[in-house]
């Protein structure tokens, strides 16, 4: 990726609040077209909800703007997002259990791609299945995948529509060492292929093996942005995960 790439995804000066608590306040942010950006903080930082109000999944902004390749999206519907180029992926490995792999990620297709041709959707399917290393057995039951082929599987039902940008909400969450590298090299395969990715991980060797560049948040606020060797070194962030002082 070029140093100099255009903003693909933005956020200005974005917010959000339930009642008195602010959960998202102000955050602005910029990812490249082409790279791996990293978003991370402690729990309850705001990671997770600035990803809603990004992809108008279940929530918007109540202030700022959100704009992709340029478009303001902060207040089209989801479905229009997803058809731009803005899939998601979320922290629950959700499948549904009563079906194949490969129904699975007709499901997906369906959403992201309406009115296309039924032979388009099959091939993009098996596409997306053999780009996270499911399509060996595409007619078994999604019921009996480990951990980490549920998260294959989800990451495929979102790679279905080639989307432009993939947010992924804590891909690596309950995967042990050898899953969470196995996971890194998926992803960077996906990545390798053209797709820009946004990627929430409180496993902090994921984001360092695979973002460009990160940010982090605390009480909804992005408080560092840049590569990340630099951002985890910053003592903002290392108060913000360990306390006051812990940088001194």
């Amino acid at each position: 990726m070029s140093g100099g790439a255009p903003a693909i995804l933005t956020a200005d000066e974005v917010s959000k609040s339930f009642g008195s608590l602010t959960a998202v306040d102000r955050a602005s942010l910029s990812v490249k077209r082409g790279e791996v950006f990293g978003l991370a903080g402690p729990n309850g930082a705001g990671k997770s909800t600035l990803f809603n109000l990004l992809t108008g999944i279940p929530i918007r902004p109540d202030t700022g703007r959100v704009l992709l390749d340029g478009v303001e999206i902060q207040h089209r519907s989801p479905r229009w997002i997803a058809k731009a180029g803005l899939k998601r992926t979320f922290q629950t490995e959700a499948v549904f259990e009563s079906l194949s792999v490969l129904d699975n990620v007709r499901i997906g297709s369906a959403y992201g791609s309406p009115g296309r041709p039924s032979r388009w959707k099959a091939a993009r399917c098996r596409e997306a299945l053999d780009a996270v290393e499911l399509g060996g057995d595409p007619d078994r039951p999604a019921a009996g995948l480990s951990l980490l082929d549920r998260k294959r599987l989800m990451i495929a039902s979102a790679l279905v529509s080639r989307p432009t940008v993939l947010l992924l909400d804590e891909p690596a969450a309950g995967l042990d060492p050898a899953d969470q590298d196995a996971l890194i090299r998926l992803l960077s395969g996906i990545h390798a292929s053209g797709v820009t990715m946004v990627i929430i991980e409180h496993v902090l060797s994921v984001l360092e093996a695979l973002a460009d560049r990160m940010a982090v948040l605390d009480s909804g606020r992005v408080i560092a942005t840049g590569g990340p060797a630099e951002v985890l070194s910053d003592p903002r962030v290392v108060e913000a995960y360990l306390g006051p002082g812990a940088a001194q």
